[in-house]
């Protein structure tokens, strides 16, 4: 089987205790089967401790208790006890792979990291990043395809014409989104035999939605206090011609970014379509994480007065780790569309 990755993900490396943030708190660590077969059959006193903080969530998942919203296993060194006492290979799946994501289309697969981690998305964000694709054989067979081929073949070329909005130099980041959204709606147009016709998405757009943005935002299950804080600070400013002036000669420099921000979402949820046949699912997901990030840093960029490359990325892993991958929040969303 095929499987296409970017030359940043062969890159990663966890920078464990440097992590400005830590995928060792907030969230729940849901333990897989050969995992707990190993908890339960742990020696001594740390497999006590192991055996106690397992339990069972309402979803149904075996996960680890948090003490103050931290991992228990995640120590005042900010490195794992399970490491430390069992190894590398005694981790749960879940940590083991985070921040790495496959994605499994029967004939082929596609990798890609997540924006939740900070060095995941600090490589991401680079100029040229998305450039590079690398296509390697991995010792899978292909399975049977449930879908339709030749549907996947659309959708592959669309994506790939999308691709080269997003690497177009004359394109900015309004450019980008109106030809990705008159491709998605094409697209959408042949699924469903009806002609649809696209809106027109500016930087006044933005802006006159930006009260709008930051309410739903609001309204979206908040894990953070850091996310709560940001947008309770950015629910209370309205933008002004000047800042917007401002804020639009800065980020012109960091369009990349942006850029490379749409290629993740495309990259990571367009070819979901195929079991959906909706692909403006997909680029709603995406111009709302756009929009989100754009209101939100030219809100610290006025509170501020400028930003650094830490701030710009804050924003971004914040809203990636609060929104895309709450399963409540999208379920949200899509309810609402």
């Amino acid at each position: 089987m095929k499987t296409a990755y970017h030359e940043f993900y062969k890159d990663f490396k966890c920078i464990a205790d440097k992590c400005p943030d830590s995928c060792c708190k907030e969230w729940d660590v849901v333990v897989d089967d050969d995992s707990y077969i190993k908890y339960k059959n742990a020696d001594g006193a740390f497999g006590e401790k192991l055996r106690s903080v397992m339990t069972i969530d309402a979803d149904g998942d075996r996960i680890f208790t948090l003490n103050n919203n931290r991992c228990p296993f995640w120590n005042k060194d900010m490195l794992c006890d399970i490491y430390i006492n069992m190894g590398e290979n005694a981790l749960c799946e879940t940590c083991k792979r985070f921040p790495r994501i496959t994605l499994d289309y029967s004939q082929f697969q596609e990798k890609i990291l997540s924006l939740a981690c900070p060095e995941a998305l600090r490589l991401m964000l680079k100029n040229g990043a998305m450039d590079k694709i690398i296509t390697a054989d991995n010792r899978e067979d292909a399975e049977p395809c449930d879908y339709d081929f030749s549907v996947m073949q659309l959708l592959l070329g669309a994506r790939q014409k999308i691709f080269a909005v997003l690497k177009n130099t004359d394109n900015d980041i309004f450019d980008c989104l109106n030809g990705i959204y008159q491709i998605c709606l094409k697209v959408q147009s042949e699924f469903d035999g009806i002609c649809y016709k696209s809106a027109v998405i500016t930087e006044d757009s933005f802006i006159k939605e930006y009260g709008q943005t930051v309410n739903l935002l609001l309204q979206l299950d908040i894990m953070t206090a850091e996310w709560k804080h940001l947008l309770t600070g950015a629910s209370k400013y309205k933008p002004n011609k000047d800042d917007i002036l401002k804020f639009r000669e800065y980020i012109h420099n960091y369009e990349y970014e942006y850029k490379n921000l749409i290629y993740y979402y495309i990259f990571r949820y367009f070819l979901n379509s195929i079991d959906s046949y909706d692909v403006t699912e997909c680029f709603d997901l995406t111009a709302l994480a756009v929009k989100s990030a754009y209101i939100l840093q030219m809100y610290k960029f006025a509170e501020k007065g400028s930003l650094t490359a830490d701030d710009r990325h804050r924003i971004i892993g914040l809203y990636s780790k609060e929104v895309e991958h709450s399963y409540e929040n999208i379920e949200f969303l899509r309810d609402i569309k």
